[in-house]
């Protein structure tokens, strides 16, 4: 039921109920029988106001924000480019945000943009460190401002429930990874991820897990390794010695490994490797790809294993995803927009050059 609707049912216009439902009587400008039998049907028929109708037509603030939790700039720009070109502002100006990567700065910035009193907020989550993703810092931000904007998290994922989010099916993506990989008969697997993960990379190493443990494969037989600048946090040798295949984080993080992964395992080629990259990256990255002569023929990365699969996505299109989703709350009923928006991954397969 929308506004216009509600407003028919209790015979005033629904000027007078956006007024009602939110202002105390004395700014109402309602009379008190009419003030409190329309917020009584409210609670009867369960009528609340779409808030994202009414902030986006508000002249209060005229602010869309968007907050982004670290340093991402690969990851940012198409993003930005996206968010931009669809909503042209519309007349409305973009307050961004940047945090350092700490739960504090992007505590600090949520409160921020609730003082700015923006409409809509668009979020880029920060990575955390290690396995335990937290939004508690998040949460008491918003414990302080009940009636807070519509927040829509983009790429990283969120486990608020009231928050949007447009991303990918995380915890599939992973699982359709480890079919892939037990169907090419691998039996013993590495997982390999950057250490400072968001939500997203959690999920997917998840649905990896999961899916081998459910088709038979011990924990034992399952490595679990964690990748940053310096190398990686642990020492791989007897972990990833005999692996057969690989569910790697992120291409370039994959590009960073891959070194120490042949000094480790020798002869790469009987490795099935699957991992995820953005479209607009994957031309930078394979400028750093080295290559390599095996058998007298001079290899591409992507053919130096038994199969690679990259899961692609386009950054922009989640932009355009996003700011699309700006504009229907503020023409559509609040409940027609689901919490979750899946935006495609394509895979992309490679085999080994023979």
């Amino acid at each position: 039921m929308n506004i216009r609707e509600f407003a028919a049912l209790c015979g005033v216009a629904h000027s007078t109920v956006s007024r009602i439902l939110n202002q105390p009587l004395e700014r109402s400008r309602a009379g008190k029988e009419t003030y409190e039998r329309v917020r009584a049907k409210a609670a009867e028929v369960g009528f609340k106001v779409n808030y994202y109708a009414q902030a986006l037509h508000s002249k209060n603030s005229n602010c869309l924000g968007l907050i982004i939790g670290g340093w991402m700039q690969l990851l940012v720009d198409p993003l930005l480019y996206g968010i931009t070109n669809t909503l042209n502002m519309q007349e409305k100006h973009l307050s961004v945000l940047t945090c350092d990567a700490t739960l504090e700065s992007e505590a600090d910035a949520f409160e921020k943009m609730l003082i700015y009193n923006a409409e809509v907020v668009l979020y880029i989550p920060a990575r955390q460190k290690g396995n335990n993703y937290s939004s508690r810092h998040i949460r008491k931000v918003l414990d302080k401002y009940p009636h807070y904007p519509p927040v829509i998290a983009l790429y990283g994922g969120t486990d608020i429930p009231d928050f949007y989010h447009v991303g990918f099916r995380d915890y599939e993506t992973g699982k359709r990874a480890a079919l892939r990989q037990l169907k090419k008969g691998c039996r013993k697997f590495g997982i390999i991820e950057p250490l400072y993960r968001n939500f997203m990379f959690r999920e997917m190493a998840r649905g990896y897990r999961d899916t081998l443990r459910v088709n038979g494969i011990p924990a034992s037989d399952i490595k679990e390794l964690f990748f940053w600048t310096k190398g990686f946090t642990a020492n791989p040798s007897e972990q990833l010695r005999d692996i057969e295949g690989i569910w790697c984080g992120h291409y370039v993080l994959l590009l960073h490994c891959v070194p120490q992964l042949v000094k480790l395992i020798g002869d790469i080629r009987h490795l099935h490797v699957d991992t995820i990259c953005g479209l607009e990256t994957m031309e930078i990255y394979r400028n750093l790809q080295p290559s390599l002569g095996v058998d007298g023929f001079q290899t591409d990365f992507p053919h130096w294993f038994g199969s690679m699969t990259i899961y692609q996505y386009n950054a922009q299109d989640i932009g355009v995803k996003a700011a699309e989703i700006v504009l229907q709350f503020s023409q559509e009923d609040m409940e027609t927009i689901p919490k979750t928006t899946y935006m495609k991954l394509t895979s992309v397969s490679f085999r080994k050059n023979k």
